[in-house]
């Protein structure tokens, strides 16, 4: 067998084999930083999501004390918790 011969069966056998493993390799080592910058990535939107949220809540907020609208409140929740309603304890003592 000539060296070109020996060199080019080295060659055929090393990508018949070496690739596949090369891929498999680098496949399983990039996966974990592969899914980490995907939720990095998907983190930042919710919080972009979050905080245009918040916005809008205070924008709603400015524009209920603007109209200055009262709190309705049921009268029955009221009288529930006035003082005069309250149990009031026994100071039985034996």
């Amino acid at each position: 067998m000539t060296p070109t011969e020996a060199f080019m069966v080295v060659m055929v056998v090393g990508m018949t084999c070496g690739i596949p493993l090369l891929g498999l390799t680098l496949r399983f080592s990039l996966k974990p930083l592969v899914e980490a910058y995907i939720r990095l990535r998907e983190a930042q939107i919710a919080s972009h999501q979050m905080q245009a949220l918040n916005q809008r809540v205070a924008y709603l907020e400015r524009e209920l004390e603007l109209l200055r609208l009262p709190e309705r409140t049921p009268s029955s929740a009221l009288q529930l918790s006035a003082p005069e309603h309250l149990p009031v304890p026994s100071k039985d003592r034996v």
